[in-house]
């Protein structure tokens, strides 16, 4: 049933799409709310409920909105509806590849027998976890122009991505994880030590992840996992409205008080924040630059190679947002720009839908780690930073996503391996006694 509502939701989409992109986006609102509503059992994909909260958020009443009013972003000007809809239908062949690749899929296992959640729900002792949250703290200090200086002050020493990686991002998520895991930690022990050093870690996070000078890439992968474990299988609704409210509500809100009101700056065209400029970018790409030859590949390869070196990166021509045309009709290079745009550029109308369709199937896999019961291992950590960088990944763009998510998974891999090694066993339930004759 919920397969064939997306098909004829997609469908209908399409359709108004082309009498107006208003209408299409409208439409694909529906959808999303709809498709929410039908995912709400708990033995249903997480990654799709995700998935479909961060369509909502930046691919549904946010693009609809702004082309309602004439919205202008990056002093672009307006962008015709011809192209508006073309960005429309990018977004819905990847919501079809991303379905297509969940086709045929059989009923999800039934739960684990109680003797295998019961072996999987020892702890690990806290101290190593707590020793290692307090060693990436006091490394924020080693840069504290890079941790505790609000976002946009201009500072005079020139400072490389790679020190704000090992000096901000890296310990910042490494602060995040550690106090992730010590709460799961405390929710399963349930005795007041572990109560007291879960809270001293979230303080000590709370500090590190400041919204005024943390990029808020950090805060959805270091404490969205938490989030996740707590309600991706039973409170469903709630978590795709907390992430919802999250990000729709508080991150513009936030954006304005951090950037704009410190300088007595106003955003012009608030409450359409920039946070939500992702399908006007690819809408003024489509009709500002000159179509591309295909790249079969090699835009996606430029864009994820953003861990090499600028001289190593691969195919460094191959990058959409330095095209002259772009950067000739934006006021600024650090744009939003969906990935699924970024596989439209290399293999077509087809790109969106090949990407939709790989990316869902990856997550398969990572569905099958989602267990609130399950051992607290480097690989379930990571599952659950892997579903937190999806909502990221989505907006675009990857040069920019890519170091957050690489670090939030080097610290998911310390934080597991961490509470993997010193771990109580959990006892095991007493044999009842065989009568005797």
């Amino acid at each position: 049933m919920r397969t064939l509502v997306f098909w004829s939701g997609i469908v209908c989409a399409a359709l108004c799409g082309l009498i107006d992109p208003v209408w299409g986006y409208g439409v694909v609102f529906v959808l999303t709310v709809v498709q929410l509503s039908m995912l709400g059992t708990a033995s249903d994909s997480v990654f799709l409920l995700i998935h479909y909260t961060a369509v909502l958020i930046y691919f549904s009443l946010a693009p609809a909105m702004q082309i309602a009013t004439d919205t202008d972003f990056w002093e672009v000007g307006i962008v015709g509806q011809a192209a508006h809809t073309q960005g429309l239908m990018l977004v819905l062949l990847y919501m079809a590849g991303v379905e297509a690749a969940r086709l045929g899929l059989p009923e999800p296992p039934a739960a684990p027998r109680p003797a295998q959640r019961a072996l999987g729900a020892g702890v690990a002792h806290p101290f190593l976890l707590l020793a290692c949250l307090e060693v990436a703290f006091a490394m924020l200090f080693l840069r504290p122009d890079m941790n505790f200086t609000a976002r946009g002050v201009i500072s005079e020493e020139e400072a490389a991505p790679v020190q704000y990686i090992v000096y901000s991002t890296l310990p910042k998520l490494m602060v995040l994880l550690c106090c992730v895991a010590l709460a799961i930690h405390a929710t399963r022990q349930r005795t007041l030590w572990a109560w007291c050093v879960a809270g001293l870690a979230f303080a000590l996070a709370a500090i590190a992840a400041n919204p005024v000078n943390t990029a808020r890439q950090v805060i959805l992968i270091g404490l969205l996992p938490l989030l996740i474990h707590a309600l991706g299988r039973r409170h469903r609704w709630t978590l795709a409205a907390v992430i919802f409210g999250a990000i729709a509500g508080l991150g513009p809100v936030l954006n304005l008080i951090s950037r704009d009101a410190m300088w007595g700056a106003e955003l012009a065209s608030y409450p359409f924040s920039q946070d939500f400029d992702a399908m006007f970018v690819v809408a003024g790409i489509l009709e500002r630059a000159p179509s591309p030859d295909l790249g079969y590949g090699r835009y996606l390869l430029s864009a994820f190679s953003f861990i090499l070196p600028r001289e190593l990166k691969m195919f460094p021509g191959y990058d959409p947002l330095g095209w002259p045309a772009v950067l000739g009709n934006f006021s600024q290079s650090n744009l939003s720009l969906p990935p699924f745009t970024t596989a439209y550029f290399d293999f077509g109308l087809a790109g969106p839908a090949l990407l939709g369709f790989a990316v869902s199937a990856l997550f398969r896999l990572v569905d099958k780690a989602v267990d609130p019961q399950r051992t607290l291992t480097a690989g379930y950590l990571c599952a659950l930073v892997l579903l937190a960088a999806y909502v990221p990944f989505l907006r675009g763009p990857i040069l920019g996503w890519g170091p957050f998510a690489v670090s939030g998974l080097v610290a998911a891999v310390v934080a597991g391996s961490l509470a993997a090694w010193f771990r109580r066993p959990a006892p095991r339930p007493a044999r009842a006694s065989l009568p005797t004759a």
